[in-house]
């Protein structure tokens, strides 16, 4: 167990790692809380109720629980740090769903825009991040994303980074209720739902281009809020699969839940009947392949081939690349993984994923793609 618990660890941290050296995202100055935080402002958001068009009456039944059942609710903004590409928006607004932890019931995203956002419109994307609810991951993807045009807004999910409920009071709850993990994915994609019709209100952003990507857990509920939301102009799912049960039940990384079940007598089947109201291939067929591009690792330890494989025709065969390593090791592609992302945004042919060994010793030239492409280096 404690081998299991440090190999888990390792690996979360060597991404981790990887995107501050690759990226050098300066993050923890982006994290930062100004000592005299300037004016915020509020706005109202109109919230759209969950589209029903086409969906079966499985699909139906579930995704009414998504639905708030409001039309509109409050946002804040405040402005953060800028970039000579992007400036940092704060935004804030409420969960519709309130959880027994303060700290989870708002949801508090960081937006980078594109400096040319305010002179036109431009797409944006939802941005979510891995497991270990860092955001080293995340923000470097977003602002990959800002400095070559495309709006993104960084949204934490539920319990996971500035929402984890103090003490750890989650996981205990979660071990004596496994069964309640639906609560908390459906409490996830409403919120990402949320953060969508933010981006879709402001005036810098085009509403009719706005995507999702996230990476590892962030891929699997890109996945998810997709095919439950159903009006995401690009969707693109990295290191990700669908059957949430059999991934629980066999990667290291959700030894909790997986431990949790056993203590309950819940075993794998059960649990994927449990989940299937959450479950990203109950939706995924309302996803259209043309619209997704999906980024997996060929020697995935953590996401069993045969996840990705139903994810993947589930949705109905959409683009895929993939990189001949594993899970962890997919972070030495991850300078390749992002561009390719930003380019499916924006619209542009996307080829295959290689690494390239750097020429030089800087950071910056590592896994740099190998055609010419504006330089993805991240935040600063």
């Amino acid at each position: 167990m404690m081998r299991t618990a440090r190999t888990t660890r390792l690996g979360a941290a060597l991404l981790t790692l990887i995107a501050v050296a690759l990226f050098d995202t300066g993050t923890t100055a982006a994290a930062e809380v100004p000592q005299s935080p300037p004016a915020a402002r509020t706005i109202t958001v109109p919230e759209p109720p969950v589209k029903m068009a086409g969906a079966t009456p499985e699909q139906a039944e579930y995704l009414r629980a998504f639905d708030t059942g409001q039309r509109q609710f409050e946002a804040t903004l405040r402005e953060g740090r800028s970039d000579d590409a992007w400036r940092l928006v704060r935004v804030a607004y409420p969960s519709p769903v309130q959880t027994p932890w303060p700290e989870n019931n708002t949801v508090p995203c960081e937006l980078y825009l594109p400096r040319n956002a305010a002179a036109a419109k431009v797409p944006a994307a939802v941005v979510l991040d891995i497991l270990d609810g860092s955001a080293f991951v995340a923000r470097a993807l977003a602002c990959g994303l800002a400095e070559q045009g495309v709006a993104a807004l960084y949204v934490p999910m539920a319990c996971y980074g500035p929402r984890r409920p103090a003490g750890g009071a989650h996981y205990r709850y979660y071990a004596e209720h496994p069964e309640k993990t639906v609560d908390n994915l459906r409490q996830t994609v409403m919120d990402i739902r949320r953060g969508k019709a933010v981006l879709a209100a402001l005036p810098e952003i085009d509403p009719d281009r706005i995507g999702i990507t996230g990476v590892s857990l962030g891929g699997i509920v890109t996945s998810l809020a997709a095919g439950v939301d159903g009006t995401f102009h690009r969707v693109v799912p990295i290191l990700a699969g669908g059957d949430v049960a059999a991934i629980c039940f066999h990667a290291r990384e959700t030894r909790r839940i997986r431990e949790a079940c056993k203590a309950k007598g819940i075993t794998q089947e059960q649990l994927a009947a449990m989940l299937r109201p959450v479950e990203p291939l109950t939706f995924a067929g309302r996803v259209d392949p043309a619209t997704c591009l999906m980024i997996n690792a060929a020697k995935d330890e953590v996401i069993p081939p045969a996840a990705t494989a139903a994810l993947w025709t589930a949705i109905g065969s959409p683009q895929m690349l993939t990189v001949p390593v594993g899970h962890y090791g997919a972070g030495l592609f991850l300078p390749n993984i992002r561009q390719r992302t930003i380019d499916f945004m924006l619209g542009r042919p996307v080829d295959r994923i290689e690494f390239v060994a750097p020429r030089e010793t800087t950071k910056r030239s590592e896994g740099r793609p190998s055609r010419p492409t504006p330089s993805p280096a991240g935040c600063r």
